[in-house]
């Protein structure tokens, strides 16, 4: 496997196939902020917005100005998305909003932080590119509230113990831990440090069973286990999501053996979660292999593949392990095969068991551009680092 050609296969089909659908299609002109439901053709089919795909988008345009080439198209459309969130996107209390209209009038409120995540990094991203104070200032205290509602949440939980069945879901402290990496530059060191440790913690002693070492996708408060279905149930896709940002957490703290303990995360993951006869990865798997609930469990979905790929091409920079590039190989060869359109626009976004597509739009509430951009740009860039020039 030749990764100079990796890389420029990853770089091609970023920019021929997925930039030039979301520059053309996805602009609200009339009244800002990006349209979040797109035909297979472009067209839009929904005028609502929400606003982690919203702050997405910012942060990917952002973040190819920043890091790729500063294009001036590139940097218009992450100001776009920015203006119609700070305009739109936040309550008074400083959350972020899940859901508004077109023209930007509350539909919903968040009942997560991930909208919060995804407001930070964005105007983090954007700071870098603008250089403009308030966006610094926006992307800090986003961050701190979000930090504060989730201190508050946990304390609660705590004391409902014994109640209800409440359950606790890996994506929280995995966009924690993302938003907090974006938002490092803009903070002190020490608390940066403190934060880091928190979240590292809660991920590493809740949520990952050291035993069976597998991370769980949801846990009773304090990391307890319960065996039911949701408490079995395994999201590779989510994993390989939180192993590549404690990788990069374990490449900004130069931490070697948070590396090595993260990808001991992906490997078995990636085994139970393999569809060995048909190829790619399911959405869902039991822990204990028991018979799966629900119709979308053996679905196949890009964005988990994106990051499966992306989060082995960094393994291997940081590790060199082998098993990291058997991955890569068996990854890229189902993903290139399935999930491009062969009309040459975006990407299929949810395959059937068999590879065929289920759906064919290219933009919806559970499909934004934010895996395609974020873990081709990834993959290309690690793909072209020294690690890999002597791999064949």
């Amino acid at each position: 496997m030749d990764f100079t050609k990796l890389a420029a296969l990853y770089q091609e089909t970023l920019f021929r196939t997925i930039l030039p659908f979301w520059l053309e299609h996805s602009r609200d002109r009339v009244c800002g902020g990006f349209y979040n439901a797109l035909t297979e053709a472009g067209a839009v089919f929904d005028t609502d917005k929400y606003v982690h795909l919203q702050a997405q988008q910012v942060w990917a345009f952002a973040r190819l100005h920043n890091r790729v080439d500063a294009l001036p198209a590139w940097q218009e459309l992450a100001r776009h998305g920015a203006d119609f969130l700070l305009r739109h996107g936040r309550q008074p209390d400083g959350r972020w909003l899940a859901i508004v209209d077109r023209r930007g009038r509350a539909v919903a409120p968040a009942t997560t932080v991930v909208p919060d995540c995804f407001a930070a990094m964005a105007f983090a991203e954007l700071y870098r590119l603008s250089g403009d104070a308030s966006h610094a200032e926006v992307a800090r205290n986003t961050l701190q509230t979000l930090l504060h509602h989730r201190a508050q949440e946990r304390h609660q939980q705590a004391e409902q113990l014994g109640g209800f069945r409440l359950y606790r879901h890996l994506s929280e402290p995995m966009m924690v831990l993302k938003a907090l990496l974006e938002v490092r530059s803009l903070l002190a060191h020490e608390p940066f440090e403190e934060m880091l440790e928190a979240v590292l913690s809660e991920i590493l002693n809740e949520f990952f069973d050291k035993r069976l070492n597998l991370l769980r996708e949801n846990v009773l408060p304090e990391g307890a286990f319960s065996d039911s279905v949701p408490g079995r149930r395994l999201h590779p896709g989510l994993v390989f999501e939180t192993v590549g940002y404690l990788l990069e957490a374990a490449e900004v703290t130069e931490n070697r053996k948070l590396a090595q303990q993260a990808l001991l995360m992906a490997f078995p993951l990636a085994e139970a979660g393999w569809d060995t006869p048909n190829g790619g990865f399911f959405q869902y798997t039991d822990l204990k292999e028991r018979p799966a609930v629900g119709s979308e469990w053996d679905r196949k979905l890009h964005w988990v593949h994106l990051e499966a790929l992306s989060t082995f091409t960094r393994g291997y920079v940081l590790t060199r392990q082998n098993d990291c590039l058997k991955w890569i190989r068996r990854v890229q060869e189902y993903t290139w095969r399935h999930f491009p359109d062969p009309g040459g626009q975006e990407w299929r976004g949810v395959l059937d068991r068999k590879g065929q597509p289920i759906v064919l739009y290219k933009a919806g509430p559970d499909k934004g551009c934010y895996h395609l951009i974020k873990c081709l740009q990834d993959a290309w860039q690690k793909s072209l680092e020294p690690a890999f020039q002597r791999v064949r």
